[in-house]
Parts: C-alpha cells; sequence; structure tokens
C-alpha cells in the first residue's frame, strides 16, 4: 500500500501522528501472518537543510556518544531521519503489523512537502517456516540521505566489479568464438555484445548470496569446461582424420 502525506517534511516532530490518521482505517487489511517491506521516502533536497537537521531536538541517548573528531553535521542528519523512522515504525508496531525490512531515504518526489510511505508484502519463502509457521525475523534498518547519490555509487561499483569479473574470464578463454558459444549467443566479435551477455546471464555475480555466486559460478565453469571440451574433441577429430591419410 501508498500513502502520501502531504504538506509535511522529515522534520515535522507530528509525523508519525499524520501517519497514524491516514493508515488507521486501513489496519484492518494487513495480514497478521504476514511480514511488510516499510519504506519511507522523503523529497532528497530536504538534505540541504542543515539548519533545520541541526535545530532538530532529538531526545537525549541513552548511553553518552564521544562525537569528538567527528562530522557532527553528518551524525545529526543521520540521527535524525533515524529517530522519525523509528517514529514512523512505532505506528505499525502498536498496531501489531509485522515488518521486516525498513528503509527510510532521500528521493526525487514530485513535491518537496510531501512524505512517501510504501508498505509492500514481504516475499513468502522468507517469512513462513517448513511447517507453515510464522519465522520470528531481525529488522534490517538503512538509511539513505540521497538514494540517487547512493544508486549512483553502486552503479559505479557494479560497472568495476563486472568488468574486472568479465576480464579474468575473457582473458583465461581469449577467443570471441568460443566466448560466445559460452554465453549461448550467437557467434559475435563485438565486445559490447559479449559484455552484454556476460552481464545478463552472470550479473548477479558482483553482489549475491554465497550460496548464489556458488551456483553461478560452477554454471560458468561447467558450461566453459562443456564448451572446451567440445572444440577439444573436434580437433582431435580433424587431427585423427588427417593421420589416416
Amino acid at each position: 500500500m501508498e500513502y502520501t502525506l502531504r504538506e509535511t517534511d522529515i522534520f515535522d516532530t507530528k509525523l508519525a501522528d499524520k501517519f497514524y490518521d491516514m493508515i488507521k482505517d486501513d489496519l484492518g487489511l494487513f495480514e497478521d501472518d504476514k511480514y511488510y517491506n516499510f519504506t519511507v521516502s522523503f523529497h532528497v533536497d530536504s538534505n540541504e537543510n542543515l539548519l533545520s537537521f541541526m535545530e532538530f531536538k532529538l531526545p537525549p541517548p541513552e548511553t553518552k556518544i564521544n562525537r569528538k573528531n567527528r562530522d557532527y553535521e553528518k551524525e545529526k542528519k543521520y540521527d535524525v531521519l533515524g529517530f522519525q523512522l523509528k517514529e514512523l515504525e512505532s505506528v505499525l508496531i502498536k498496531n501489531k503489523i509485522d515488518f521486516h525490512m525498513s528503509t527510510i531515504q532521500g528521493e526525487q518526489l514530485e513535491f518537496t512537502n510531501n512524505i512517501k510511505i510504501l508498505i509492500l508484502e514481504n516475499e513468502p519463502e522468507n517469512q513462513i517456516t517448513k511447517n507453515g509457521m510464522k519465522k520470528k525475523l531481525f529488522i534490517s534498518r538503512s538509511i539513505m540521505p540521497s538514494r540517487p547519490y547512493t544508486t549512483g555509487l553502486i552503479n559505479d561499483y557494479r560497472a568495476k566489479r563486472m568488468n574486472e569479473l568479465y576480464h579474468k574470464f575473457f582473458t583465461m578463454i581469449g577467443d570471441k568464438k568460443i566466448i560466445s558459444e559460452i554465453l549461448e549467443i550467437k557467434e559475435t566479435q563485438d565486445d559490447k555484445l559479449l559484455f552484454k551477455a556476460f552481464i545478463d546471464e552472470y550479473g548477479e555475480l558482483w553482489w549475491t548470496s554465497r550460496e548464489r555466486e556458488e551456483e553461478l559460478v560452477n554454471k560458468l565453469k561447467s558450461r566453459g569446461m562443456e564448451v572446451l571440451q567440445k572444440h577439444i574433441d573436434e580437433e582431435q577429430r580433424q587431427i585423427d582424420d588427417l593421420t589416416q591419410y
């Protein structure tokens, strides 16, 4: 479900109350045996309003924090965003809506004075045991003051990582015809097409679980060995044919 809180911003101390007023009529729509992903988006331009971040009054921390030699402005921004996220989460908790992932992020929203909230059902395999019972899941929280900036960094890292992996793969094989066959595409000498096929098939390698990485690596090795053995066998047959004369 999607909710838009209008005429407000991330510095509004009544944000949680406004959220409750908007969601209260929908509380019966959330299922007890489900987990949800909770995403709060504010306008990314709010990050420029350092004065509002600095003046935002937070409750005293439970433990003393040593901020010596730290970026106080940056930490205050994260503290404010983390506080507002937990305030909004409290609406779900008080109404027994279980969530597994919780995010607050700066986005390029249509209006600067809106807050967008998404509550989406989590994947069933992540929340149900083999006996059909609901698992007790830890809450994963993330704070992204600027999602476009973070996404850009991730994409840059992904491109670099996949280029490194492809270079190792290409150097090991060295023959574009064989690489085309391993990637199961029409034979080509076009590096861009080969790289795209590699990304399409093995793009998850840049960031995935250990099990999925092992699965993809084994698939690439197996396919590579299969194709290489095929070419070795073909060359051997040609040699055998020549030696018969």
